[in-house]
Parts: structure tokens; C-alpha cells; sequence
């Protein structure tokens, strides 16, 4: 940069230099002509009138001391003169004049040093004056060129620094000259560019927190495969610490993330999908879009199936189970029937027997569908449930009578007959009798506790049993539909708990559990500001 300014300095200086010594060397040529020109004619002028007076004066015989006396030589050319004639030396020095003389031509010859002189002088002087002239000319040339090269020079700085993301520096300008309008049109685009740029970098932070959020991971890659953008689930998927400026990882086995979006920069791209499994439990689906025609990085969108086909996989299982459940339980009802019509309604036994699988099959009919209908509901929020005061300790006391726990296992409630709680009956009726239903199979010894319990303005509500536990990978899915882990029942169908949480958050309260292998399950039901002071009859 510094020598760009330089060879700007130098050759506006050599510029301004040549002008100078041109104008100055015309100058002095015409004053020094001039001048020479003057000169000579007055001493022209000077050797013909001497020349005429002694043409008046001398004769042939006076012609020597008629020369002494006016200083000049005579002689006389026998040729006959046309006119008056004169002649001078280059140097100045000598001037010879002719004039017509008795027929004959005089020669008068005159020397001038002062002439000589006079001319030496002038043009000396004039060359002198045109060297001063001509180093003037340089120093004032270099001085405003220095000028001009600066102010060029801070516009050239401003300009770098605008290019360079510098909106901050203001230019001043202090004349009104081209230079200063420059100036100021340069100050007015970096205000503008400023005001662009800030607003454009809001744009870009408010939408960097947007990428930040989504569930889906987004990838910016450039021409040469290097990461631009990543958010924070695009950072987990591709398993590493992806900083800007880092090469594209290729994260999985069996598919080239490099090669899939290295064609995305092809000429006639479109957008592309593909669909990975890195192992067997994990899926991942990716969308590439092209690069437009005037950028030159392209997107990546990476989207985590693996819960979504976990879900899905999860229903297929429930529909199949389901299937398998509503055949088994039907097929016994109407086996049973056959068997009744076919004659053993009329053995009392038998009859009793075959009415005793018809209803237990019924029930467990009727439990699968009432399971299905209440999570539909719950899910669907058709309409928000209706509170009111309720006592507990008598809606405990109902959902215990209603359980069946294995023999020696007991079955106790724990809650002051006046406390009451503001919700909806229905609702946490059905997540207690869930709850309850769950204690009971899965504690083969010991007893089941249905608890209520006031503690400020809030109600709890806890089924604490002495079960078998559950693991911690249990503990973490037991909530989700259609789940049945390795420890729970396996004639199950996974809704239990997913209708208890459901109907919970229905009555804006929150489950907590807690549960070890071998020791028990307590889930603890927390109603938020539902405690009731006043009595509530049963």
C-alpha cells in the first residue's frame, strides 16, 4: 500500500516538474531571443550610422583616420553596393555594415565586446533562472502531489477498511473541493452501509437463536466442504464439535456425507434425500439443498427418526397386540356361547363356569377399550375438565376396594377424612385406579398404600408400594404409550401410566416417582393450590 502511495507521490511530482521546466524553458527562450534581438539591432543600428558618417566624411585617403576617430575599421570593395547592408557575429562581438560609396561599396567594421558581454549575461541569467524556475517547479509539483497522494490515501484507507466490515471510522472532510465532495459521499455510504449492516446482523443473530432452537440440525458447507454453520443438534448427529472453518466430517459407516454434498454444488442440482441408519436402534433423515446460483454454500438439514420410528414401530406393535388381545378374549366368549348352546346351559356347573370366563374376558375387554377411549380423550382435549371439591379420603377408599391384589398383599389408605382438593373427580379417579392397578400387579408380597396428604396450599397424592421396582431404564419410558419394558407385565398393553400422566397434566399437576429393583415404587401425584379449607361432605 505504502508504495502504490509512493509511485502516485513521484509521478504527480515528475508531472507537475515537466510543466514546470516546459513553461519555464519557453519562458526564457522567447525573453532571452527578445532580448538578443534588442541587442543586436541597436548595435546594427549603431555600426550604420557610423558607417553612414563616414561615408560623408573619409576619402579614399582619409579613410584610415576617419575609421580611428569613429572607432570602426573602413575599407572599400570596389563592387558597388545594392543599399545599406549589415552584418553581426553569432557571439555579438563584430558587426560589419555596407553602404553605397562613389560607385563603390564601403566596408565599415566595428567590434562591440559590451555586446558580446551583454549577451553572454542575458543568456546566462536566463539559464539560471530557468534551473531556480524548474527546481521550484519539482518542490511545488512534490508538495502538491504529497497533498493529493494523502487525501487519496485516506480514502483509499477508508475504502479497506469499509471492504474489511469497518463501519465505525468517520472521514472528515475540511474544503469543499472535489476531493471533500468525494469525501463526503464516501462518510454518507458508511452511515448507510453501517445502518445495513447492524440490521442485517440483527437478522442474522435473531435467526443463528432461531437454528439454535429447532429440533432438526442445519449444516451450512461451502465449495470446499468446510463447515460455515452448525447448529447444536446438527453438532450431536454428526458426533463431534463442529467449529466454522472445519472440515466436513464423514461421521458413519456404509454412507459418504462428503460425496452427498459435494453433488449438491453440481451444475444442474436438485434438492436431495437420503436415509441413514448409522446402527440398528438409530436413524437419521438428511435434505440437501443446492446452492443458488449466486452463493456458494449449500444446507443440510439433518432430522433424528430414531423416537419417531420408534413410535411408529412401537404402534404397529400396539395395533398387533391389541389384534392378539381382542382375538384371544373373543374367541373364549364365543367358544363359551357355543358351548352354552350347545347344551351345557343345562348343567349348573358348567354353566357357571363358562359365565365366569364370559365375564372375565368381558372385563378385560372392557378395561382395553375404556384405556384406549380415555387416552383419546386425554390426548384430543375436547374440552377442559370441570373442578370442584372433592373429599379424598372416600375416593381412596373406593379405588382400594376395587383393586385385587394377590393373596397376603394388602391393601391400605392413608388420609384425613376432611381433607378435600379442587379437581376433577373423574380424572384423578381414573389415575388412581391406573396407579393402583399397577401397585398391586407388581407387588407380589407385602401391601399397596393409597396416601393424601395436604402440604401448604397444595395436595399430594402418593400409591406407595412394596413391589418388585423398577430399573432406571424403566423408569425413564414407563410414562410413554405403548411401552412395556423387560420388568413389567407383559400381558399388558403400555396405556396405564400413559392415561395417569396424561390426565395429571390435564389437572396441571406433575408425577414424580421413585423406585428401585427390589425395593418398591412410590408415584406421587403433586396438585399445585388445589387444597380445599372448607369441609366438603362425602
Amino acid at each position: 500500500m505504502t508504495r502504490r502511495f509512493i509511485g502516485v507521490r513521484w509521478w504527480l511530482g515528475a508531472a507537475f516538474a515537466v510543466v514546470a521546466a516546459t513553461s519555464t524553458a519557453i519562458v526564457v527562450s522567447q525573453f532571452s531571443d527578445r532580448s538578443e534581438r534588442v541587442f543586436r539591432s541597436h548595435a546594427e543600428q549603431l555600426v550604420l550610422n557610423d558607417a553612414h558618417v563616414a561615408a560623408g566624411r573619409a576619402t579614399p585617403a582619409t579613410l584610415a583616420r576617419v575609421g580611428k576617430q569613429l572607432g570602426v575599421s573602413l575599407r572599400i570593395d570596389p563592387a558597388p553596393a545594392a543599399g545599406d547592408k549589415v552584418k553581426g557575429s553569432s557571439d555579438g562581438r563584430t558587426f560589419v555594415a555596407f553602404v553605397p560609396y562613389r560607385g563603390e561599396t564601403l566596408v565599415v567594421t566595428s567590434n562591440r565586446p559590451d555586446v558580446a558581454a551583454a549577451l553572454s549575461t542575458i543568456n546566462g541569467e536566463a539559464l539560471r533562472a530557468g534551473v531556480i524556475a524548474g527546481v521550484v517547479g519539482v518542490v511545488v509539483g512534490l508538495l502538491l502531489a504529497q497533498l493529493i497522494a494523502l487525501r487519496l490515501r485516506k480514502l483509499t484507507i477508508a475504502a479497506d477498511a469499509l471492504a474489511h466490515g469497518d463501519f465505525e471510522t468517520p472521514l472528515r472532510y475540511r474544503f469543499r473541493d472535489e476531493f471533500g465532495t468525494l469525501t463526503y459521499a464516501f462518510e454518507r455510504m458508511r452511515r448507510q452501509l453501517r445502518r445495513s449492516f447492524r440490521h442485517i446482523e440483527g437478522e442474522r443473530d435473531r435467526l443463528r437463536i432461531l437454528l439454535e432452537r429447532l429440533h432438526e440440525g442445519v449444516v451450512t458447507v461451502d465449495q470446499h466442504l468446510a463447515v460455515q454453520f452448525a447448529n447444536t443438534e446438527a453438532r450431536r448427529l454428526l458426533g463431534g464439535r463442529l467449529a466454522e472453518g472445519d472440515q466436513l466430517p464423514e461421521p458413519w459407516d456404509g454412507f459418504a456425507l462428503r460425496e452427498f454434498v459435494h453433488g449438491l454444488f453440481e451444475q444442474d442440482a436438485s434438492i436431495a434425500q437420503a436415509h441413514v441408519r448409522p446402527d440398528e436402534e438409530r436413524a437419521i433423515g438428511l435434505v440437501g439443498i443446492p446452492a443458488q446460483p449466486e452463493g456458494d454454500t449449500v444446507l443440510i438439514v439433518l432430522d433424528d427418526l430414531t423416537e419417531q420410528e420408534r413410535r411408529e414401530l412401537a404402534e404397529r406393535e400396539f395395533v398387533a397386540n391389541a389384534a392378539h388381545e381382542l382375538r384371544t378374549p373373543l374367541t373364549t366368549i364365543i367358544g363359551a356361547v357355543e358351548v352354552l348352546q350347545a347344551g351345557a346351559k343345562e348343567n349348573a356347573g358348567e354353566r357357571d363356569r363358562f359365565l365366569a370366563h364370559i365375564e372375565r374376558e368381558a372385563a378385560r375387554l372392557a378395561r382395553l377399550a375404556h384405556a384406549l377411549l380415555a387416552l383419546a380423550r386425554a390426548h384430543a382435549g375436547e374440552e377442559r375438565p370441570r373442578l370442584e371439591p372433592t373429599a379424598l379420603q372416600p375416593l381412596l377408599q373406593e379405588v382400594a376396594n376395587d383393586l385385587r391384589p394377590r393373596d397376603g398383599v394388602a391393601v391400605e389408605v392413608e388420609c384425613e377424612p376432611s381433607l378435600a382438593a379442587n379437581v376433577n373427580r373423574d380424572l384423578l379417579e381414573q389415575a388412581l385406579r391406573n396407579l393402583g392397578e399397577n401397585a398391586t400387579r407388581h407387588t407380589p408380597a407385602g401391601r399397596v398404600v393409597l396416601r393424601a396428604y395436604a402440604d401448604g396450599q397444595s395436595v399430594r397424592v402418593e400409591v406407595d408400594d412394596t413391589g418388585v421396582g423398577m430399573t432406571a431404564e424403566t423408569q425413564r419410558h414407563v410414562f410413554d404409550r405403548f411401552y412395556r419394558g423387560r420388568d413389567r407385565d407383559p400381558e399388558g398393553f403400555g396405556l396405564g401410566l400413559a392415561i395417569v400422566r396424561q390426565a395429571v397434566r390435564t389437572l396441571d399437576g406433575r408425577i414424580e416417582l421413585d423406585s428401585a429393583p427390589g425395593e418398591g415404587t412410590r408415584v406421587r401425584i403433586v396438585l399445585e393450590r388445589a387444597k380445599v379449607r372448607e369441609r366438603v361432605p362425602a
